[in-house]
């Protein structure tokens, strides 16, 4: 048997693991888990060092250095292909199980309590005065019992807790996995989830979907002349500005360094034309602050060149991003600070 570990050692091994996967570029899939998984449990050597020759440079594990490191050093001849779903699954029903046995345990316990307690009453309280003494000795076999169930149902609330952490720290996990930490918004990893399921519920008889890309202009002369801290806050200010004027269905997302998507669910190319004009107008209008009080000198303008695009019927998510991206650097040709609509070729 591959994996031989008890409840609690998994549950551990969990812990150490998740923080590990949310931090690299793969999602969190079951190879990934299987990955880190063994790397925590420390029965692995070389894995352990494949991972910090490929960690060394602080990015984090990419999909295709995931999948080489479970074939290389985790998967192994003659094991069903299926393993690493089963390692993946088993948290889920470990979890489960755990909360359901604990609960039952906890019920149960109360019960045989309660049952206890009043066999003993009415016991004594019938007994003749030659019974007395073997009755005393069974209410203190009682009370005896009553205290150790007493503790094992302090063990199960405390299990009960401990899943409801471990449940939590899971969410947690997916959740964080999802966010870009510098600005709050999706990052790409939730933009491609999101578009895929947003392509998979696409149909002939309803409008497409519509995709804006946003680049900041010349950001990298704003990181240049004023430092990294100070371009870290043009991207919330501008991440803000995009969430303030794109709310829900639409989805707000920094897909890279500079660079933006909104993916438009319910818009036709019009409105997505229309919604973008807004967005770059509403950037070129503002002026970020550099320091804090009357003297904080104000930045030049930031602007933002944005591409624009329609689903057409039958594409692939990465050919509709890709004209998307055609439109925006075709704004970034045309001067920067405008907006540049890419329809599909018709068929």
């Amino acid at each position: 048997m591959r994996y031989p570990d008890s409840v609690a050692k998994s549950a551990e091994y969990l812990r150490l693991a998740l923080p590990l996967m949310t931090k690299q570029r793969s999602a969190l899939h079951p190879h990934s888990y299987a990955v880190w998984y063994e790397f925590v449990s420390g029965r692995n050597p070389r894995l352990a060092e494949a991972l910090a020759e490929q960690t060394r440079d602080g990015l984090g594990l990419t999909e295709a250095q995931t999948a080489t490191l479970y074939q290389h050093h985790v998967a192994q001849p003659g094991l069903n292909a299926q393993e690493a779903q089963r390692v993946s699954d088993s948290l889920s029903r470990v979890l489960d199980n755990m909360a359901s046995s604990a609960a039952h345990a906890g019920d149960q316990t109360a019960r045989f309590d309660q049952s206890l307690l009043l066999w003993s009453s009415q016991l004594l309280d019938a007994a003749q005065d030659e019974q007395a003494e073997l009755l005393q000795a069974l209410m203190a076999g009682t009370r005896e019992m009553r205290a150790a169930m007493a503790q094992l149902q302090q063990r199960l609330d405390a299990n009960q807790a401990e899943i409801a952490a471990l449940r939590h720290e899971v969410s947690q996990a997916r959740s964080e996995a999802l966010v870009d930490a510098l600005t709050g918004l999706g990052n790409r990893r939730a933009f491609e989830q999101q578009l895929a399921q947003c392509l998979s519920h696409a149909h002939a008889e309803t409008a497409a979907p519509c995709l804006v890309l946003g680049d900041i202009d010349f950001f990298k002369k704003v990181n240049d002349s004023y430092g990294h801290s100070f371009g870290d806050q043009v991207l919330r200010a501008v991440a803000d500005s995009l969430k303030s004027a794109a709310p829900q269905p639409h989805l707000v997302t920094r897909v890279g360094g500079e660079e933006f998507a909104l993916l438009l669910p319910a818009s036709n190319l019009l409105e997505a034309q229309q919604l973008a004009e807004q967005l770059r107008s509403k950037i070129a209008a503002s002026r970020i602050r550099r320091g804090a009080g009357p003297t904080a000198a104000p930045l030049e303008r930031v602007t933002l060149s944005l591409g624009v695009t329609q689903l057409a019927r039958g594409e692939s998510a990465n050919d509709f991003f890709e004209r998307a991206d055609r439109a925006l650097y075709a704004s970034k040709r045309s001067g920067r600070n405008c907006v540049t609509v890419l329809a599909a070729k018709a068929a």
